[in-house]
This record gives C-alpha cells, structure tokens and sequence, in this order.
C-alpha cells in the first residue's frame, strides 16, 4: 500500500482550520529538535483541576511528527511511551520539546520533555518513528 502524508491545516493538534483543535504551533529548535508552548485550559481538563493526561500524549505525538518532518522523513508513530512525573494544575503554561537522537534501519527515535513554565518536569517520554519516505 502506497502512503502519502500531507500536511493540511485541519490536523486536530496544529490546524488552524480546525475548530476544535488545539492550535498549537511547533517551531524548530536547535538542529534535530522542535518545541511547542501549550497553556492548560478548563476545556482539556481531568481529574481535580488538573490537565488531562491524554493531552500531553497528543502533544508529544505531534511533536514526533514534526520532528521527523523537519529531519527530512514523512513518518509514522511505531510507539510512544510516556513517565508522568507532575500533575499539570489548569491555567498553567507547558513547554515542550522533542530531540531526534537516533535514525537506525529505518527507525527514528526521538527523545521528549514537558516542563511547566517555572521548571518542574511534568513527563518525559521517547517515541519511534517509522519512516515512510525521505522527502525531497
């Protein structure tokens, strides 16, 4: 089965054309990494006041897209793993990176970190992605 992966602006997590989505916006950090800045609001909330975990595994998956994207690869996620380290309270700003450390046998590996503005780290995480094509 032929894939091609494109880049539109309706993706749940940086499209600005979807209205339901997150609009988050990914910028390119360092050589082999990306970042992205996220603010937990009331409508992505869990448990107790706290961000809903599920959004910080969303995010880390954009992040691994992005970063093989700026690697030069169209990707796929083959696995993400996620440590929860702090609950997120709501109102507070995340940052979050995500660093290429290894491209083997077709396999991209990518190291992540999400940290709460003032330092604490929320989660950490490492994913793999599997290449698709080398794009042009």
């Amino acid at each position: 089965m032929a894939l091609e992966l494109v880049k539109d602006t309706r993706c749940f997590a940086c499209g600005d054309d979807n209205p339901h989505g997150l609009h988050l916006t990914v910028e390119k950090d360092g050589e082999h990494g990306v970042k992205a800045q996220f603010i937990a609001v009331e409508k992505y909330r869990g448990w107790s006041n706290f961000l809903h975990g599920g959004v910080i595994s969303l995010i880390f998956d954009e992040l691994l897209g992005w970063t093989t994207r700026h690697a030069g690869y169209d990707a796929m996620t083959a696995r993400l793993e996620i440590r929860y380290r702090n609950p997120v309270p709501l109102g507070t700003t995340v940052n979050f990176k995500a660093e290429l450390e290894r491209n083997v046998k077709g396999l991209l590996d990518i190291r992540l970190t999400a940290r709460m503005e003032d330092g604490p780290v929320v989660a950490e995480g490492k994913g793999r992605m599997m290449i698709i094509k080398r794009r042009q």
